[in-house]
């Protein structure tokens, strides 16, 4: 670590009371509004098979089920494709596992492609899939009305797998706020998310990139040398804590190598990081820059990027 004015200010004097300085400004949550559903992408996904959705509406309620889905198939083919979606799954082509009794595990494919001609084997199959993972039975009891509206739920559900990515983008978002207004501030060009090709381009500057190829978060010209950006926000513990701290262990001591590199910042915050500290204080050791976002906020940032 290195030692900052900026501790002198706020009245810490050494390592220990630094790091206890930022245990205690960790933020509770980094959720906004935009966090939770992506509702533009789900009514998006919706349109785009409405109209098979509100053919599969037809069934609702049929006694013959399985006669009536093997002649919907024939007359509108396009209706298989959405037969995944309806057991919240976006595979065209599934394996099920259908006899684990043999040393070789027995697989069965099931294709469900759009724009398609199925033989009668085909349906069968469909159908198979259908009565085996309760979808006719979905049809059958007349739980729900509409499959549309039953659909637009499965996707709401299915959308909260990309709020860890939604939560990396509010921490960027909120990190390029203070990069833009320092940036400006004094008088330096920055790139989110760039690539290797981008800095070379544009600044002339090789970006040494390290065996994850990884794309850094932010990545500022100082006088044609780099300072790079890695930010991150972690509500919860868990094991993941201890790898993260490690990985950026290894960045920094990988880009002190770079006569290109000028600085390389760790911005982390959350309060998953008091369930395991530990691996946060090696950290805290061995990073020259490793801020909160309380210490972005007072300006931290400005006294890094003019050392």
């Amino acid at each position: 670590m290195k030692f900052l004015d900026y501790y002198q200010k706020m009245g810490l004097n050494n390592i220990d009371e630094v790091f206890e300085f930022f245990l205690k400004t960790l933020k509770p949550s980094n959720r906004t509004f935009d966090f939770f559903v992506d509702w533009a992408k789900i009514f998006r996904n919706i349109d785009n098979i409405e109209i098979e959705l509100n053919l599969l509406n037809y069934l609702i309620g049929k006694e013959n089920i399985k006669k009536e889905f093997k002649c919907l198939i024939k007359r509108y083919p396009n209706v298989a494709a959405v037969i995944p979606i309806l057991v919240a799954l976006r595979e065209k082509n599934v394996d099920i596992l259908v006899d684990f009794t043999k040393e070789d595990w027995v697989y069965k494919r099931f294709v469900f492609k759009k724009d398609k001609q199925y033989m009668n084997s085909e349906i069968e199959d469909l159908v198979e899939f259908a009565d085996k993972t309760g979808i006719l039975q979905l049809f059958t009891n007349k739980k729900i009305k509409n499959i549309v509206d039953y659909c637009l739920g499965l996707e709401v559900g299915l959308d909260t797998n990309g709020r860890k990515n939604r939560s990396g983008k509010i921490t960027e978002d909120i990190v390029g706020l203070y990069i833009e207004k320092t940036c400006k501030k004094l008088g330096l060009e920055y790139f989110c998310n760039p690539s290797k090709n981008l800095i070379k381009s544009q600044w002339h500057i090789e970006l040494p990139v390290d065996k994850t190829s990884r794309k850094y978060d932010f990545a500022i010209n100082n006088q044609g040398k780099l300072i790079l950006i890695e930010t991150n926000f972690f509500g919860d513990g868990g094991s993941k804590l201890k790898s993260v701290a490690g990985e950026f262990i290894a960045l920094n001591n990988y880009l002190k190598n770079f006569e290109t590199v000028d600085k390389f910042i760790w911005i982390t915050d959350g309060i998953g990081w008091l369930k395991d500290y530990n691996p946060l204080k090696e950290s805290f050791i061995n990073i020259d820059y490793l801020v909160n976002f309380r210490m972005v906020y007072n300006g931290i940032l400005e006294e890094i990027i003019s050392i």
